[in-house]
């Protein structure tokens, strides 16, 4: 392509060019197809990319709906429940007499005390009753 002329006695360098037209018209023509196909690669990558990014969009916003909507369904249970502490009657102070007391813990372990407290009235009033008869 290039030729080299060394002139000794000028000690300067020439360069004579040997290029052809049709040389550079396929060089530039494969340069052009190069080109043609990286920006092909390069346009697919992109839409690539943006499809991604789309359908992060879509799910970040699936997300966001979804966590939204269990925030509403926590806040519509909370509102219940506050209008359901709110219904319940207060008690005037917290060792009210409605409250029962507490038995203490040997009173319950103690084989000797019998707490009759679940049986009817009527197994009373049937001993009385085989009593009066008797």
């Amino acid at each position: 392509m290039y030729k080299y002329i060394k002139d000794i006695k000028e000690k300067t360098l020439t360069i004579n060019y040997d290029v052809s037209i049709e040389n550079l018209t396929e060089k530039s023509n494969k340069l052009s197809i190069s080109v043609e196909k990286f920006e092909e690669k390069t346009s697919s990558h992109q839409k690539v990319l943006l499809d991604h990014v789309e359908k992060s969009d879509e799910a970040r916003m699936n997300i966001k709906d979804y966590i939204q909507s269990e925030i509403r369904l926590i806040i519509e249970k909370m509102d219940k429940i506050n209008e359901a502490n709110l219904n319940i009657p207060k008690l005037s102070t917290p060792f009210s007499p409605i409250r029962s007391p507490v038995k203490p813990k040997e009173e319950i372990t103690n084989k000797f005390i019998k707490d009759l407290s679940h049986q009817d009235n009527n197994h009373g009033l049937m001993r009385e009753e085989l009593q009066l008869k008797e």
